[in-house]
């Protein structure tokens, strides 16, 4: 079963990102498993001009997003990993996300009106011998018709600094997932250096 599918079958707003990768799936699996957003260094300016907005738009109320955003909802050991995220982030900052849904049950019963609900799902296909296929979906619906019409106009402002993260992102666990099955096929040896 497409675990995207289970939590959000028909979204408002999507993109999917994939690239193959020559590693095979238990490394690649492990690069998905250990990605931070901390990793991707190219998108500081996005984050960045994000901030500027948020304080521009929202002066003092403005609040830096703290601790992980991001709410682990389900996973297919080796196959899929399901991230949930709930906000109004067409405010850049104010009132942005909700810290008080933390898991799967919550995050899907949500629909409190004036709001988004995101998905970020990881998952891995086979692409031949020592390769694996990683894609990214993104998915998002709104709670009402008044989200619904904030999101369109904010989509369409960061949908390409979107798509851009999420390559950035697939190269990160390129990087990390080659790195690994290199050590992990380096000669062992017993010779005293």
């Amino acid at each position: 079963m497409n675990l995207a599918d289970r939590f959000m079958p028909t979204p408002e707003f999507s993109e999917r990102h994939a690239r193959v990768i020559d590693a095979p799936r238990d490394a690649v699996w492990d690069a998905v498993t250990d990605f931070s957003f901390r990793d991707l260094r190219l998108a500081a300016p996005l984050f960045a001009a994000r901030a500027v907005i948020g304080i521009a738009a929202n002066g003092p109320r403005y609040r830096t997003p703290k601790g992980e955003m991001f709410i682990p909802l389900a996973q297919d050991q080796g196959r899929q990993r399901v991230f949930g995220l709930l906000g109004r982030w067409w405010r850049f900052g104010g009132a942005d996300a909700r810290a008080d849904i933390r898991d799967a049950e919550t995050f899907e019963a949500f629909d409190e009106p004036g709001y988004g609900k995101a998905i970020l799902v990881f998952e891995l296909e086979d692409a031949g011998p020592g390769r694996t296929r990683v894609v990214t979906r993104t998915r998002v619906v709104t709670t009402d018709a008044g989200a619904h019409r904030a999101m369109a106009r904010y989509w369409r402002l960061i949908r390409p600094g979107s798509g851009f993260i999420r390559h950035l992102m697939l190269a990160s666990v390129d990087r990390r997932a080659r790195a690994a099955a290199s050590a992990a096929n380096e000669p062992w040896s017993s010779e005293p250096v």
